[in-house]
């Protein structure tokens, strides 16, 4: 899903308490763009002329409007975190502090990247999977048949299209094979949030991150799996709690 970031004038602290109120959101700007780029395809519909012509390396793509205002550093994480806008369908807008978010029903564009690899024990696979996912939005193992009927690993990586090459390139050196095919694909992804929630478990208050959708909600893994180290008790138990804690509490509408 698409998020268009547009403004006339704006600073850091405008800029965090726009995106504060739409997306309910916290932390220093960075930290806020960072979470969104996460779950959202960020946009921008232009950028200011920076002040600081060095930064103008960092801006290809964008469309500078002399007519806009905001601070260098700004400008910066804008640009680091969004991508130039395109065509789009207006969903819903949000008008906060002079910043409007419009919110797009456009597919997200996203990079497909795969390789099969031989001749390789599945520990390396598995390694491998660890370090294309500190960059990859999810990536995938399959096993297959194949030149000569050989058994053999399919590795399938979603991107985004800054890190695709780059992932390409780690895919060649961790695995390592001697090629890897890309082509792009659209997503349609449902909006979801994370927010913080405190659950009591064998008469313990603990907080961990909910990833909230329209259709599901799911606690953060390795806030489960931290809780139920402290608790010394089976993981599957515990997530079964608080998955049966957070229902109810979604039933009831709190």
């Amino acid at each position: 899903m698409k998020i268009i970031i547009d403004f006339n004038e704006v600073n850091e602290d405008l800029l965090k308490k726009a995106l504060k109120n739409v997306f309910n959101v916290e932390g220093d700007l960075e930290s806020i763009l960072r979470t969104l780029s996460r779950s959202f395809d960020l946009r921008l519909t232009a950028l200011p002329m920076p002040k600081d012509g060095r930064i103008l390396k960092d801006l290809r793509g964008f469309k500078i409007d002399l007519k806009r205002s905001c601070e260098d550093e700004v400008i910066k994480l804008l640009a680091k975190y969004c991508k130039p806008i395109d065509d789009f369908t207006v969903g819903e807008v949000y008008e906060c502090e002079g910043v409007r978010i419009v919110v797009s029903d456009d597919l997200e564009d996203l990079i497909v990247l795969e390789t099969n690899v031989d001749d390789i024990p599945g520990e390396f696979v598995a390694h491998a999977m660890e370090e294309i996912l500190k960059d990859a939005i999810d990536a995938y193992v399959f096993t297959c048949i194949g030149k000569k009927g050989r058994p053999c690993f399919m590795l399938k990586v979603l991107a985004n299209d800054k890190k695709a090459l780059n992932l390409a390139k780690k895919m060649c050196r961790e695995l390592p094979t001697l090629g890897v095919r890309i082509y792009k694909v659209g997503r349609y992804k449902v909006n979801r949030e994370t927010i913080e929630k405190t659950v009591e478990l064998f008469g313990k208050e603990f907080k961990l991150r909910v990833k909230v959708s329209e259709v599901s909600i799911k606690p953060e893994f390795e806030d489960v799996r931290k809780i139920a180290n402290e608790l010394n008790k089976p993981l599957p138990t515990i997530y079964r709690e608080i998955i049966r804690r957070l229902n109810h509490e979604d039933s009831n509408g709190q």
